[in-house]
């Protein structure tokens, strides 16, 4: 069987990581999609609010065919980009996504924001 893990490597600017899914065995079902995505609730738990982050730029980036480098983690993005984000990462979780209308703006406003509440909410997850 086959299973992919994230490994993190100099990325773009900014000062950024960015994880490349590469192909090997990991036991307890800890998959990536070729975004870096979750694929499993032990690879969204496994997964670091960088490698989170990552995985997000990428589909952001792939959403405006844009580069990877040209993503700035901190810039504000659109609200209805966020709802995609968020769904992207939860795609093949089978797990309610967090209610973005309870949790501050300011906290999910940017790509940064993001990852930081996806990583916090899911460690909640069961």
């Amino acid at each position: 069987m086959m299973s992919n893990t994230l490994h993190a490597s100099a990325g773009g600017g900014h000062g950024q990581q960015s994880a490349v899914a590469v192909p090997n065995g990991a036991p307890g079902g800890v998959v990536y999609d070729t975004l870096g995505m979750p694929m499993s609730l032990a690879a969204a738990k496994a997964m670091t609010k960088n490698a989170i982050e990552a995985a997000l730029g990428r589909a952001l980036a792939k959403l405006h065919h844009e580069s990877v480098a040209s993503i700035d983690t901190t810039a504000a993005i659109d609200s209805i980009e966020v709802v995609f984000l968020v769904g992207r990462f939860h795609k093949e979780l089978d797990r309610k996504q967090p209610n973005l209308s309870k949790i501050d703006r300011d906290r999910w406003s940017s790509l940064e924001g993001v990852a930081d509440v996806l990583h916090v909410t899911t460690g909640g997850l069961t």
